[in-house]
């Protein structure tokens, strides 16, 4: 589901096209390893991704405020038009940093 790209300091996560009820659980467990470094800095790629559901915004929350409490970083990029309106009817655009 996740394709996890590491470079110099920054760890970028590369989505599909869904992150829903089916395929949470095992979107986060591929990521999970990432909350556990302290002062990573995250990327999340969302240019393919076309859906997100309630069981993906919880996955992002998550990994949100577990890189913030290790000290590192984390902003969503290639936001489509459709995730970015979730991302703003439920809040989230005001602590998430999206580029």
């Amino acid at each position: 589901m996740a394709e996890i790209i590491r470079t110099d300091s920054v760890v970028t996560v590369k989505t599909g096209a869904r992150i829903d009820t089916i395929n949470a659980g095992e979107f986060e467990r591929e990521i999970t390893p990432i909350f556990n470094e302290t002062g990573a800095n995250v990327v999340f790629d969302f240019n393919d991704l076309d859906y997100i559901s309630s069981s993906g915004l919880r996955v992002v929350l998550k990994a949100q405020k577990m890189i913030s409490a290790k000290k590192g970083t984390m902003k969503l990029i290639g936001v489509k038009p459709q995730i970015k309106k979730v991302f703003d009817m439920t809040g989230f655009s005001r602590f998430l940093t999206i580029e």
